[in-house]
């Protein structure tokens, strides 16, 4: 039996239950009473006499304490402790490849607390945390304090403990969410707990950090957990270092990050252009996404209301265009995302992003738009382009030598009378473009599952409100939250792909797959993606809860809920 079970994920954050004498809901706090250490086989004269003292507390040890096991792990290996519960093992960087071997269920980080600024933080975390099995707990003893809480969070770790603040409460060192201080030096006091009214600095701190931990996870749980780190992390420069070392790191943080969440997506800080969902989305666009044939493209900017189209400025562009519409391309232009073609503007994150609008566009969010539509214009070739923009937007595109007929943005008369001039004009003796409603789905599949899926989902089919028919009336797949949710015969249109496949064993799974019964899983998968479900015997679809990685290395979890499924 395994004691650790990842349950939810927000990048490398995840909700876990840690299984003792009590389910412990992770991230978490250990206290003393939650484990039984062996120690450090140095105490002892010799080996010997360790293995002696170990084989005696393996025989002692209580019934659903978590052990750490004799460390360190090199000298104490040939030390044999018969443990059938939980297991610690304390490694560090350079000996954690040799350790994994032991199928630890919690690793603890050795002389976490002796980690000294951003970029130690970062590697050591991100290098331990992609050493170890995913379906295992990282532990950092004396590291945690409310202000870094997240941000340790965030970067993969799931236990922590209060020792850090705890001694520093015995120094005066008074804990907050927005940092430490030194209590005497404060000149009131802001907190109005019992443990600060009657001077118990230590006490005070361990409060502190419970209450941090809960609301964490409930970020966690509300899938906003990148929004808070980003905002916390302004309390000490190191910490927002740390964060920006963290996203150079992308391929860690992109294998973790769902491709779906409910929650607004918030764009507050400088920070949010270099998200994994934004990077991710654009890259999709520029690599997967092919456009509608089209002589005529739009320019557009977004506006404050997602989808755009139930905007009321994108009404209003929508009825200057009336029947133009068949002949023109929309692409939306904003900040984070840089470009939302119009078939994407419900996928996540277009339809559930915010942003602070001041008509001021600095130099990183111009370069980002304007090399992100170069790139696009560069893949895609149209004979015209309107764009009907203002502001620093505008000079922004002209700046950048983007040639285009500009019509000086806005929703007034005559603003919308110089767009439907351009249209006209742009819009003589262009191309019609094929049927917008299957162009939607062949849109969507080809961001979902990759160029080419589009093509194949949509030969010979036809839409009949959010639904995909194919020339028999069987039904191919439905729109759900922006994103294609496939039928049985849908994905047996994908199969020949090979994407986003699931191979399981030899069994017929019922409601849901969990990971022991993944054989191999499509690289490509993240939390959150639609996923097609094969063996020799079985075909059926679902959604991910874990990536296609994590489902082949994890013993436990839930891989795939299953949607629909049949024997084959």
């Amino acid at each position: 039996m395994r004691f650790f079970e990842v349950l939810r994920r927000d990048g490398p954050a995840r909700l876990g239950r840690l299984v003792l004498d009590r389910n412990i809901t992770t991230p978490c706090i250990l206290s003393p009473e939650d484990y039984v250490s062996a120690g450090s086989v140095f105490r002892y004269r010799n080996l010997d006499e360790a293995r002696d003292a170990m084989r005696s507390l393996a025989g002692s040890l209580p019934e659903g304490r978590l052990v750490i096991l004799p460390h360190p792990s090199d000298v104490a290996q040939d030390i044999d402790m018969d443990i059938e519960g939980p297991r610690a093992l304390v490694t560090d960087i350079s000996s954690v490849q040799r350790d994994v071997q032991k199928d630890a269920d919690v690793y603890v980080l050795r002389a976490a607390g002796t980690i000294a600024g951003a970029r130690d933080l970062v590697d050591t975390l991100i290098g331990i945390r992609e050493s170890i099995p995913p379906d295992s707990a990282l532990y950092t003893p004396a590291l945690a304090t409310p202000s870094n809480l997240s941000l340790l969070v965030y970067l993969g770790v799931d236990i922590v403990d209060s020792v850090r603040v705890e001694m520093d409460g015995h120094y005066g060192r008074y804990h907050t969410r927005d940092g430490v201080f030194q209590r005497d030096e404060i000149s009131e006091i802001p907190c109005r707990c019992e443990h600060c009214s009657s001077g118990e600095t230590a006490a005070h701190n361990i409060l502190k950090l419970e209450e941090e931990l809960v609301w964490v996870r409930e970020c966690i749980r509300s899938g906003t957990l990148r929004d808070y780190v980003e905002r916390q992390v302004r309390c000490v420069p190191w910490m927002t270092a740390a964060l920006r070392l963290a996203d150079m790191q992308e391929r860690y943080l992109e294998r973790r990050t769902p491709t779906h969440r409910g929650s607004v997506m918030y764009a507050n800080t400088s920070e949010s252009l270099h998200r994994v969902e934004v990077r991710r989305f654009v890259s999709r666009v520029l690599t997967r996404y092919r456009p509608p044939e089209s002589d005529v493209l739009l320019l557009l900017p977004c506006s404050a209301r997602k989808p755009y189209s139930k905007s009321r400025s994108h009404r209003l562009f929508r009825s200057v265009m009336g029947g133009m519409r068949r002949f023109v391309h929309e692409l939306i232009l904003t900040s984070p995302l840089a470009i939302v073609p119009r078939e994407l503007e419900d996928v996540y994150p277009a339809a559930h992003y915010d942003t602070p609008v001041t008509g001021v566009w600095d130099l990183e969010e111009r370069a980002w738009v304007i090399n992100s539509l170069k790139s696009y214009l560069e893949k895609h070739r149209y004979s015209r382009i309107v764009a009907h923009l203002e502001g620093e937007l505008c000079e922004a595109l002209r700046d950048g030598g983007i040639d285009a007929v500009y019509t000086g943005g806005g929703t007034g008369p005559e603003e919308l009378e110089r767009l439907r001039e351009a249209l006209e004009v742009a819009c003589t003796d262009a191309r019609p473009i094929w049927n917008l409603r299957l162009q939607e789905f062949r849109a969507k599949a080809d961001y979902c599952f990759g160029a080419g899926a589009g093509d194949a989902l949509i030969q010979g089919a036809r839409v009949k409100g959010n639904r995909l028919f194919d020339s028999s009336g069987r039904s191919l797949a439905s729109i759900s939250n922006g994103r294609p949710a496939l039928t049985l015969e849908g994905a047996r249109r994908l199969l020949p792909l090979n994407v986003y496949n699931v191979c399981i064993g030899d069994f017929i799974p019922r409601g849901s797959v969990l990971a022991p019964g993944v054989v191999e899983a499509d690289e490509q998968i993240r939390p959150g993606d639609e996923v097609i479900v094969v063996s020799d015997r079985f075909l059926g679809t679902g959604r991910a809860r874990m990536s296609g990685w994590e489902m082949v290395a994890s013993r436990r979890g839930v891989a795939v809920e299953l949607r629909e499924g049949a024997e084959v």
